[in-house]
């Protein structure tokens, strides 16, 4: 019986395990948006001699763009057979369009011209947020949802009554 108990156990916490796993498209995004912060930052105040380290950053904006582009995403999967290519089409249409938005971006970095550079950072994110629009499973529970707990507003004090002093 104990041991039905922990191998029925251990299957669960296998199974919630995995269900909660990052697809690899999730961990291409994440590395993506870890790398595109730290180049936002780091443009907010650009120093030439960090140019190397800007094209790095960039370097694997667009590494990760070429691997996202091989990979389908959740939204397509969920789609009958006949609109998943459409679909599939216009997302490596828009990774395709990314990726020659961070060759602009590169450009920019290289010629020291970090106006344009962060003008390119601000199209990327609008790029970014339009696809996630498009081929992002929106998570019921994630940001734009609606809140999961009601909020409450505090009924204010009672009104307190004034201290009275004992009778002498």
């Amino acid at each position: 019986m104990i041991k039905t108990a922990a191998a029925t156990l251990l299957c669960l916490i296998t199974f919630l395990s995995i269900a909660k796993a990052d697809s690899p498209l999730e961990l291409s995004m994440k590395r993506t948006a870890k790398a595109f912060k730290q180049l936002n930052l780091d443009l907010k105040a650009p120093v030439d001699a960090s140019k190397p380290d800007y094209l790095a950053l960039v370097d694997t904006l667009k590494a990760e763009a070429t691997k996202a582009r091989a990979l389908v995403p959740q939204k397509a999967a969920a789609l009958p057979a006949d609109q998943q290519a459409a679909m599939v089409a216009a997302y490596q249409k828009s990774i395709d369009d990314l990726t020659a938005t961070y060759d602009a971006l590169s450009q920019s970095i290289q010629a020291g011209q970090w106006d344009a550079a962060r003008a390119t950072m601000t199209k990327i994110l609008d790029q970014e947020k339009q696809g996630h629009k498009e081929f992002r499973v929106q998570k019921k529970d994630g940001p734009g949802a609606p809140p999961a707990t009601t909020i409450v507003t505090p009924t204010p004090p009672a009104a307190n009554p004034p201290a009275t002093t004992p009778a002498q």
